[in-house]
């Protein structure tokens, strides 16, 4: 699982980035969480997963690049609109390419 720099949405503003990615390394993401990862699929840009698949093994056995983290669905699509709107303002191109140069 590799980290890039992560977003949060508004309602876990404050939480500590490192709190979430070790509760999400060891299998104890709380419900109602969710991470968003760079898509391993070439027709997607960004996937939601929810605590109850971040909670598996093959979650932590995947090749994953965690971009942000999101509580309750709706803010967590909310969050994911912002990164698309961000990778847009900052490079001109939605694209995985793109983006990845500015999240390193």
């Amino acid at each position: 699982m590799d980290v890039l720099n992560v977003y949060l949405s508004n309602n876990i503003i404050d939480e500590s980035v490192d709190k979430l990615l070790r509760m999400a390394s060891s299998k104890s993401l709380p419900l109602g969480y969710y991470v968003i990862v760079v898509s391993n699929k070439p027709e997607e840009l960004l996937v939601m997963y929810n605590s109850f698949d971040v909670n598996t093994d093959r979650f932590l056995d995947a090749d994953y690049h965690i971009v942000g983290f999101g509580k309750g669905d709706k803010d967590t699509r909310k969050l994911i609109e912002y990164i698309i709107q961000d990778i847009l303002i900052n490079t001109g191109d939605i694209s995985k390419d793109k983006f990845m140069t500015i999240r390193n």
